[in-house]
């Protein structure tokens, strides 16, 4: 198991966003966080949602969020080398963010947002499923990703 041991399993996929470490043009929108796929608690192996959660340290909380596309890549090469170009790689499915409703915190702040998926995505390996599939993260009207993961079992 990768990660911290004290944090929780809650079912579903899990993609940690970072900065992309393919070498892009600067991009002025850096949207780390995290992506979870679920079924809204329901235990299922499929995800009907997906919610974006900036993370801890990032400064933009929601901004820009509503403007971006998650696509999640048919490959991740044998090696699983993010280096090579999102730009190149084929494509299992795209969708918006900006279809979802936003999540409020304890203290009321906006903390994340909740997309349902209109097809809904396997949470398994192989064939249709998103587990071990690149993500990356694009502005609507952007020639880069601004972010970018891989998927994993959460």
């Amino acid at each position: 198991m990768c990660g911290s041991h004290s944090r929780q399993s809650y079912g579903g996929a899990l993609a940690v966003l970072t900065r992309p470490q393919r070498r892009y043009r600067p991009v002025s929108v850096a949207m780390a966080g995290s992506l979870t796929f679920h079924d809204r608690g329901n235990g299922g192996s499929t995800a009907t949602h997906v919610t974006y959660t900036p993370g801890v340290n990032a400064t933009n909380s929601l901004d820009g969020i509503d403007a971006c596309v998650v696509v999640i890549h048919l490959l991740v090469s044998e090696t699983g080398d993010l280096t090579t170009s999102a730009i190149i790689s084929p494509v299992l499915c795209r969708f918006s963010m900006a279809q979802g409703h936003r999540i409020p915190s304890e203290n009321q702040q906006e903390r994340s947002i909740e997309v349902p998926l209109t097809n809904p995505m396997r949470i398994e390996v192989g064939g249709e499923g998103i587990i071990g599939r690149r993500v990356t993260l694009w502005l609507e009207q952007g020639s880069n990703p601004v972010a970018e993961g891989i998927i994993g079992y959460n």
